[in-house]
């Protein structure tokens, strides 16, 4: 952890500052206040309305990830050393936090209930949020064990410096390409089981659509960097479903190995 720390401080010196530090967490808090105004206010004019702006955040999270993966040589030209901070305060912040936005957004949603009581009982959808809730910390633990890792990875710092950093291929990247989409997928619907409404698991449905076309993204990007590789991995890998694989990749999730 101290590494990815270090790696990540050299990328973005700013933060080493006491004041920029400061003023990069205004930036944040800023950011997350006025998404959390956002769904607030625009949810409360109709019962449909987390639909929409759920859909609205998903547009925005495709926007700017499609933008930070097609800007990242030209950043790394024009900025040369200070390319990943330009592009951590331009496009990173925005796209974790608009991101997270579609993962949380369900936990706040009101609505009818799936299981109704006298249908179910009253801890199924508590048992189904757990049970979704441990794979989600499973995969994240698995996709660290694989060499990815949250703070240099998961920053898209080598989206800018590729060089830096091998591509990730091992353990659970053995059974699917984009493991941390699977991860925000069962997160997104454990916490909306946790509610247990329709309009929440719409939503948890919504979250799913930047993944996947994000995965696509990502996917052609690692083609123009990897070539045929890349190709075969991707005939050979599903993208964030192991359906094919299913009982190798419960196995491994499980029981790790």
């Amino acid at each position: 952890m101290k590494e990815e720390i270090r790696i990540f401080l050299d990328k973005v010196p700013a933060i080493k500052s006491k004041g920029k530090a400061i003023l990069t967490l205004l930036y944040i808090l800023s950011f997350i206040g006025i998404v959390v105004l956002y769904f607030y206010f625009f949810n409360q004019i109709a019962w449909y309305m987390p639909i929409i702006t759920q859909s609205l955040m998903a547009f925005i999270v495709i926007l700017i990830g499609y933008f930070h993966t097609k800007k990242a040589k030209h950043y790394r030209e024009k900025y040369g050393r200070l390319a990943y901070q330009k592009y951590f305060y331009r496009y990173i912040i925005p796209l974790l936090i608009t991101w997270y936005a579609l993962f949380f957004h369900p936990l706040f949603i009101m609505g009818p209930s799936i299981f109704p009581i006298w249908i179910f009982p009253s801890w199924t959808p508590i048992l189904l949020a757990l049970i979704l809730f441990i794979m989600f910390i499973l995969v994240n633990l698995h996709i660290e064990r694989a060499g990815f890792k949250m703070t240099t990875n998961g920053m898209d710092i080598y989206s800018i410096f590729p060089e830096e950093a091998p591509i990730v291929r091992g353990k659970i990247y053995s059974y699917i390409r984009h493991p941390l989409y699977l991860s925000l997928t069962l997160g997104c619907f454990s916490l909306a089981l946790f509610v247990n409404n329709y309009i929440a698991i719409i939503c948890g449905f919504i979250q799913l659509i930047p993944c996947i076309i994000m995965g696509k993204i990502e996917d052609k990007e690692l083609i123009r960097r990897d070539g045929s590789t890349h190709m075969d991995y991707i005939n050979d890998t599903a993208m964030i479903f192991p359906i094919r694989r299913i009982g190798g990749f419960l196995k491994l999730l499980f029981l790790f190995k």
